[in-house]
């Protein structure tokens, strides 16, 4: 819809393309432009004055809100003429001119912008997509410079594996709290993303290739940094499914990491587990039912 005092910049060159296409700036009424900004409002209704028949497929339109003085810019992707407005919203999809308007009042909206005279010269259907038109503006830092001001933090992936009776099998670590992970471990090799890293450190770990497929993601962890662990950390468990003995029989330890490996029920595991590495057990393993949700934090 066109604002009530029908005025416009005239069309100049893009700077990004050089002469072609053109660029055009249209005031619009603060209600119209912000339906234009919810991506809900494509098409714009225009008389065929000179002006608004230099507009072409391609072409650039900046919407200038009154109001506020924001703008945006669209690409048009087509423009359809008409004898009249009458014409034109028996063709037009009217939601997509106004989608806050009553159908049955927006022709007499329209004409009580335009006199009869303006309709005369013809109406035109200027469709718009949400494709940016211009280029965007430099970032505020070089990312290399923005990566300093930001916290840092690690990653982790790990696979989820469990015995014939879905009972889950972990790994006793030889460091630290003597924890009980499961086969995975830090991002740290370049280019390889969580899953890759899961797979790697359960063949270092286990000897076994898990994870092979397109495992599903059961679980993402966030743990806050804190006095032994000075930066925050973020984790990927995925569903390394279900390993028959066999295949736990072909289990070999890295005995610089790992001590013993065992697959427990629920319960046991709580009696051997702290608090906190249980509770991440515990929500993967409600994940994986579909019991509860798939995002734990921790504070530690």
């Amino acid at each position: 819809m066109p604002d009530d005092s029908q005025q416009a910049i005239p069309a100049v060159p893009s700077p990004a393309a050089g002469t072609e296409p053109y660029e055009h700036h249209i005031r619009l009424l603060g209600r119209y432009y912000r339906q234009v900004e919810a991506g809900r409002k494509t098409i714009e209704v225009r008389v065929a004055n000179p002006q608004n028949r230099a507009v072409a497929a391609g072409d650039t339109v900046v919407f200038h809100d009154r109001d506020t003085g924001r703008d945006l810019d669209v690409i048009v992707e087509r423009i359809t003429p008409y004898p009249s407005f009458e014409d034109l919203l028996s063709s037009e999809d009217t939601v997509r001119i106004d989608p806050d308007g009553l159908p049955g009042e927006l022709l007499a909206n329209i004409r009580s912008i335009y006199p009869p005279a303006k309709e005369a010269l013809g109406v035109l259907a200027l469709a718009f997509d949400h494709r940016p038109a211009r280029l965007g503006r430099p970032m505020p830092m070089p990312p290399m410079q923005y990566a300093q001001t930001v916290p840092h933090h690690t990653v982790y992936g790990c696979l989820y594996i469990r015995d014939e009776h879905d009972r889950p099998v972990q790994l006793r670590s030889v460091y630290g709290s003597r924890l009980w992970p499961f086969p995975g471990g830090n991002l740290d090799a370049p280019g390889e993303d969580p899953l890759q890293t899961a797979r790697r450190e359960a063949v270092e770990e286990t000897g076994l290739e898990l994870g092979l497929d397109t495992p599903k993601l059961l679980l993402t962890h966030f743990l806050h940094a804190g006095p032994r662990q000075p930066l925050n950390k973020v984790g990927l468990i995925f569903d390394g499914g279900q390993l028959t003995a066999d295949q736990l029989g072909w289990i070999r330890l890295d005995p610089a990491e790992h001590d013993m490996w065992a697959a427990h029920d629920h319960a046991t595991w709580q009696g051997l587990m702290a608090p906190r590495a249980f509770a991440r057990l515990d929500a993967i393993e409600r994940a994986r039912r579909g019991e509860g949700p798939a995002y734990l934090i921790t504070h530690t």
